[in-house]
């Protein structure tokens, strides 16, 4: 199950909220984000499903931590039920559900999930300079970090600075389940945008 289109909407409304909260052009805002701005159109008029790489940046973009671009439902105490998750921007194949409710503070927790065969990063993918942990919770994956790989079956664990380029991919033949600690929560370099002072 792909995101909906009321997630997709959700995401394209609160992006041109924070963007008219911010002062911020499209241009300036597809500039800082690493996209086109009619990438940053498409997203506001909930016409394109934004992978979580970009999201994170556009996050950046905007000052906060990514699982912020969601609103979570108010609830009494900080209690979350497995079935209250929100789930966030996922394809079919990659799933993920936030954990830690906005505000977010020095930590966020998700819990994600692969298909066989499927996978995030590459050889290049960095993301921030933070501490992160995956706790492998079911089924098979193997990571790529600064060039090594580590095959993770249930239970084992792995940690790593986001700055080190990593991978991972699920080789097993079951879906795979995850669940990741990182500490600051963590944003995507941005390089500076020419001509932008912010």
């Amino acid at each position: 199950m792909e995101a909906t289109a009321t997630q997709i909407d959700a995401l394209g409304a609160r992006v041109r909220e924070l963007r008219g909260l911010k002062g911020m052009s499209m241009r300036t805002l597809a500039a800082r984000a690493g996209v086109s701005a009619g990438y940053v159109s498409q997203i506001e008029n909930g016409q394109a499903t934004p992978s979580l790489q970009v999201v994170r940046a556009l996050a950046d973009a905007f000052g906060i931590t990514w699982l912020e671009l969601f609103e979570a439902t108010p609830r009494t105490g900080r209690v979350l039920r497995k079935e209250d998750r929100p789930r966030l921007f996922s394809s079919a194949a990659v799933r993920h559900f936030g954990i830690t409710q906005p505000p977010i503070g020095n930590v966020e927790v998700i819990v994600s999930e692969y298909a066989p065969g499927e996978g995030v990063g590459d050889a290049n993918y960095t993301h921030g300079d933070s501490q992160e942990i995956c706790l492998v919770l079911h089924g098979r994956l193997r990571f790529t970090v600064g060039g090594t790989e580590h095959v993770l079956e249930a239970g084992d664990s792995i940690e790593y600075r986001t700055d080190v380029p990593h991978s991972l991919v699920n080789d097993g033949d079951e879906t795979a389940e995850a669940v990741w600690v990182v500490t600051p929560p963590s944003v995507p370099h941005r390089p500076p945008v020419p001509g932008d002072d912010a």
